[in-house]
């Protein structure tokens, strides 16, 4: 026959097993600011999912059950005795599993085993105090009560900033969604189809990623995407809107108090490698004064400001009713590259005396566009539509003039024939 060893039959230790009987021996009572167990289990109720603890929530409930709040006087312990019967029917399970789980609430440090030499289970009370018992300390859970807190509140701010972050990235979806929408329509799908391919595959890994700290990370790059794309659209958009392709990067010098400046000068954007182009006509007609193109074009004179109006005025108005309109600062540029800086002042201020039914879907800046074109194959003639702006003011002054006669004469017809009458 074999000898029995002397640790037959006995509870095998763990260091966890130990670590739990330290912690047992660490508490006396409730925490600081508790007054009934319940809250304890709360807290544990609250912690265990970011404990990865949360099967064992029902076996710890169980236990509760057999507590009472006097077992956690300072000078008491917290032991509960119940069987692997009770608890099998509690938890509606075998009592294997209930040894099993057991087992591993000691392996996880809530409760400590108090074992009687007998290894069995009992215990006894007196006027509902404990005499004596063998079973089950829950002193573990009121030592680790600043733990539980800290990962609680740690894991529900991370929980909130996963849920945040969820609807943010649900928020660019729907953005990325209107924006492929808006690029299909406008036929610029083409062009931006890198960054759509790009976002869709960072919008697919959000789901995935459950540290608040990585997600952070994804929206912020798929905002910058999305930015991107904006801007992109935004550009190409407005570009198609008026000729199709991007303007060139020319912003025009307006003449300032020096008059001597040489009025067809530009200056090329960063990035723009087109050579610079001189003014193919460089003043504006000589009949013509600044004095006159601001009361045939009212809408000009709305952006001088007090005093006798002169061309440089005039020019960089032109600048700004331009921009009023619709036209890209970049074909103002080229108008007065082309044009000389007094004609495409002209041309901006005859483009604003019409009605805007005239200019059907191109807008101000493709009326533009097409006086540039006609101005390259030697066709624009702004001194005939001069002409007729000063015809159709002059007419409708006459026209005016005659209506205020015709209002304000007596009439002395019909007085006479009553007379005669």
């Amino acid at each position: 026959m074999v000898p029995r060893g002397t640790a037959i039959g006995l509870r095998k230790l763990t260091v966890n097993h130990l670590a739990a009987h330290r912690l047992a021996g660490d508490a006396t009572g409730l925490p600081e600011g508790m007054r009934h167990p319940n809250q304890l289990l709360a807290l544990l109720r609250r912690a265990a999912p970011f404990l990865g603890q949360t099967r064992l929530l029902p076996l710890m409930e169980a236990l509760f059950r057999f507590t009472q709040p006097q077992d956690w006087a300072p000078e008491a312990e917290p032991i509960v005795w119940p069987s692997n019967e009770a608890l099998a029917l509690t938890l509606d399970c075998s009592e294997r599993h209930v040894s099993r789980l057991l087992a591993a609430a000691i392996e996880a440090r809530l409760i400590a085993p108090r074992d009687g030499t007998d290894r069995k289970r009992r215990g006894w009370r007196e006027q509902g105090r404990i005499v004596a018992a063998w079973g089950f300390s829950l002193r573990p859970l009121a030592a680790r009560h600043t733990e539980f807190l800290s990962v609680a509140t740690a894991g529900e701010a991370g929980r909130r900033a996963l849920q945040q972050g969820r609807r943010a990235g649900r928020r660019l979806a729907q953005s990325f969604s209107q924006l492929r929408a808006l690029a299909a329509a406008t036929g610029q799908e083409a062009a931006v189809e890198g960054l759509l391919l790009a976002a869709a595959a960072q919008l697919g890994t959000l789901r995935r990623i459950e540290a608040p700290a990585a997600l952070e990370a994804a929206l912020v790059a798929l905002g910058g995407l999305e930015a991107t794309l904006r801007q992109r659209l935004e550009t190409a958009v407005e570009s198609g809107k008026m000729s199709g392709s991007p303007d060139a990067g020319v912003r025009p010098l307006i003449p300032t108090k020096d008059s001597e400046e040489t009025r067809a000068s530009t200056v090329a954007g960063p990035d723009c490698s087109a050579p610079v182009v001189e003014a193919a006509w460089e003043e504006a007609p000589a009949t013509l004064s600044a004095r006159e193109l601001v009361r045939l074009a009212p809408r000009l004179g709305g952006w001088l400001g007090a005093g006798r109006p002169d061309w440089p005025a005039v020019s960089q108005a032109a600048s700004t009713l331009a921009q009023e309109m619709g036209i890209p600062p970049g074909l103002y540029g080229q108008a007065c590259r082309r044009l000389g800086r007094q004609p495409a002042a002209l041309a901006v201020a005859l483009i604003s005396t019409r009605e805007p039914a005239h200019f059907h879907t191109a807008g101000p800046g493709g009326y533009l566009r097409g006086m540039l074109r006609r101005a390259e194959r030697g066709e624009l003639h702004l001194e005939r539509s001069l002409h007729g702006l000063r015809e159709r003011q002059a007419s409708a002054m006459r026209e005016l003039t005659a209506v205020n006669y015709h209002q304000t004469a007596p009439s002395r017809g019909p007085e006479k024939c009553d007379i005669l009458g």
